[in-house]
């Protein structure tokens, strides 16, 4: 298979995670039926990108989307849009595209602010069909050249979103293509992506079956040239684990050089992996209490998953009415809502998001008095962890 940025042949296999389920598509009975699919995390020789080969059919992942943006806290929105204002000078009137718009929640917020001219794409039924519930332009489709060409090639936009979206597309090349064809020559194009350097940094292993892109900032920029853009400004933010905002526009074509920045940062990730899993085993073990997963988001599922420490862990728990009752496909493990647990003496793992963790903390401090974070940044990752990301960072 070929490096679906650069287009080389040579990859290095990071770590083969073996056959794991779709953690989102929750199950009624524990011992009911799922289908598993390689997991193998792949990085380029040649440019750095980091994937995953062999990615499952977006028609099995995405014909329901089940989480719904609206559900997520979303603080760094505001910040996005102003430096937004800042940089395209658009007005109420200019004409605005959402690219995986999900439930319109953006679309939502752009529209509070003033903007008439929104539209919005989204493949998936349960979310277009919400968005479209809010009485927003959506179209119930995948973007790429072709659809960009076909439906959309009448509307010229002053700007072009798309966040949180990236990570998903198989095909790169014409997804950028879309973009290209319907933006104007001095249009913005505004890209939201996990910052997955992150994951290098602190041997995160909780990935998700549906990011097959894991973007660093060398590697979306080899990226947006290889495609006529340039980055004019970019921005961190805590969201998720942590986001990368790219604000774009169209230059000049030029031969991009693909160069891989990212190999040493790779090779510690892929050497650390199996010691990490030890590590986190003598770790839970040692818990003479029973363990609680507080969050069951597809990272933290998944992280469970990897680690095999289902064996360690009671149950999960979250306070989403929708996963209440359900079972984690692979572990096996229920999902309860936090008021069926006793006030009794757990050890409670976080897998929520590190802008959420002391919101919870407050929420819920009658009940949980020991605790960690399995999802970094967080600054409550266990002291085998740290030490670990320390000395690495040598």
């Amino acid at each position: 298979m070929n490096c679906r940025l650069c287009g080389r042949k040579h990859h290095d296999t990071i770590i083969d995670f073996g056959k794991q389920p779709i953690v989102h598509h929750y199950l009624k009975a524990k011992d009911e039926n799922y289908s598993r699919h390689d997991f193998v995390l792949n990085s380029c020789e040649t440019c750095g990108f980091i994937y995953i080969k062999n990615p499952i059919d977006p028609a099995i992942l995405y014909e329901n989307y089940f989480t719904i943006s609206s559900w997520k806290n979303q603080p760094h929105v505001p910040r996005l849009v102003d430096v937004i204002e800042m940089i395209s000078g658009i007005n109420e009137n200019s004409k605005i595209l959402d690219i995986g718009c999900n439930d319109g929640s953006f679309l939502d917020f752009l529209k509070n602010r003033g903007y008439v001219n929104v539209f919005g794409v989204e493949p998936t039924k349960d979310s277009y069909s919400k968005a479209v519930d809010k009485k927003f332009t959506v179209y119930n489709n995948f973007f790429d050249f072709s659809f960009a060409s076909k439906c959309l090639k009448n509307k010229m936009f002053d700007l072009i979103t798309t966040r949180q979206v990236l990570e998903h597309i198989f095909d790169l090349d014409s997804f950028l293509e879309g973009v290209e064809y319907i933006l104007k020559d001095d249009g913005l194009f505004v890209i939201e992506i996990p910052d997955s350097e992150w994951n290098l940094d602190l041997l995160d292993y909780a990935l998700w079956e549906e990011h097959i892109n894991y973007f660093t900032l060398s590697t979306i920029n080899q990226l947006l040239k290889k495609h006529s853009f340039s980055i004019i400004h970019h921005e961190i933010t805590l969201f998720s684990g942590r986001a990368l905002i790219l604000y774009c526009e169209k230059r000049k074509s030029s031969k991009t050089i693909f160069k891989n920045y990212d190999r040493d940062k790779c090779f510690l990730y892929k050497n650390n992996w199996p010691v990490f899993k030890d590590s986190l085993h003598e770790f839970v073990s040692a818990k003479n209490k029973p363990i609680v997963v507080y969050g069951c988001g597809a990272r933290s599922a998944n992280f469970v998953n990897f680690t095999e420490i289902s064996k360690y862990v009671y149950s999960f728990v979250d306070d989403q009415q929708e996963k209440q009752n359900l079972f984690i496909p692979g572990s096996g493990l229920p999902i309860m809502p936090s008021d069926n647990l006793p006030d009794s003496d757990y050890f409670y793992m976080f897998g929520v998001n590190t802008e959420n963790e002391y919101k919870l903390l407050q929420n819920k401090s009658h009940l949980i008095h020991e605790y960690c974070s399995i999802l970094p940044p967080s600054k409550n990752i266990p002291g085998f962890w740290k030490r670990m990301v320390y000395d690495r960072a040598g």
